[in-house]
């Protein structure tokens, strides 16, 4: 599922950011979030649940259902019973931030491509990247990347200070470093221009990528094509958490291997409602954009 929209304060200023890490319509935080996992764990894992609508690609399947009885068990697993037969599953919740913001790193599976096919910065403007940059001092660089070249070592211990006149002050080891920088354009066109003349693998026009904004840790990712990267990171809050981050919505997971009716139940599904006697989800197919729909009720 496609994240919009990232929603910060910064000081007197409220940033509006678009990222693939936030829902268009969560303005919750990290601990406001987590507090919506516990309740809602606390409330499907007590009692039997039955389902009382089950749409999957448009046909209604709510009848192959009829008669079991869905217990979320503590230990994670999903049990389904009708006094006759039954299956096993499992069940979890979880913050769903849909970033493949590493997705080129040695660990991950994912390929840097998918990752330059989100548009992760829809409404940010050069003003916020302005103002995030000039927020915290100390920014360094945690990814470089040029050529299928990993070069972020070769910057190990340079910290970078952007001023809102375009000016930047690098400085390493003692040393001192002038440079500029520039960003003009909207949404996902923002070019950055940066002329540092003693650290040539920065000089260069990127395309700003997204702004991702944590508690104690904010990103700023350039592009250039699909390969070449540079990502600014700061080990700084900007804005007010209150205590937790904000990213991420959240994901009701369930997963049953067979029987196949069942299996149509596995994926991760996004939370539309919820109470302590009704859930209701759905699914937005990432081929198609069908919606499948699904609810539980207490029994």
């Amino acid at each position: 599922m496609k994240k919009n929209i990232l929603i910060y304060g910064l000081g007197m200023v409220t940033l509006f950011f678009s990222a693939c890490t936030i829902d268009a319509d969560d303005g919750n935080n990290f601990a406001n979030l987590q507090a919506d996992i516990e309740t809602i764990t606390n409330n499907v894992s007590t009692g039997s649940w039955v389902i009382t609508n089950f749409i999957d690609s448009g046909k209604n399947e709510t009848g192959d259902f009829t008669g079991y009885g869905f217990s979320f068990n503590a230990d994670g697993s999903l049990v389904a019973d009708n006094a006759t037969n039954n299956a096993t599953g499992t069940w979890s919740i979880t913050i769903d931030d849909d970033s493949n913001d590493d997705s080129n790193d040695d660990s991950s599976s994912s390929s840097l491509n998918d990752d330059n096919s989100d548009d992760d910065c829809n409404n940010c403007s050069v003003s916020q990247l302005t103002d995030v940059l000039t927020a915290c001092s100390g920014w360094y660089v945690d990814k470089l990347e040029l050529n299928d070249n990993d070069l972020e070592d070769n910057l190990n211990g340079y910290t970078f200070d952007f001023s809102a006149d375009g000016t930047m002050n690098v400085s390493w080891n003692n040393n001192e470093y002038s440079g500029t920088w520039e960003a003009s354009g909207s949404g996902n066109n923002i070019q950055v221009e940066i002329t540092i003349t003693d650290i040539g693998d920065l000089e260069a026009t990127w395309t700003l990528h997204e702004i991702e904004l944590e508690n104690g840790e904010s990103k700023v990712d350039l592009r250039i094509g699909g390969d070449d990267r540079l990502r600014f990171k700061n080990d700084c809050t900007i804005g007010n958490f209150s205590g937790g981050s904000s990213f991420g919505d959240i994901d009701f997971n369930i997963f049953f291997a067979s029987p196949a009716d069942f299996a149509e139940l596995s994926e991760d599904w996004d939370i539309i409602s919820h109470s302590a006697s009704k859930i209701e989800l759905k699914h937005v197919s990432g081929g198609d954009g069908g919606i499948d729909l699904l609810t539980f009720e207490k029994n």
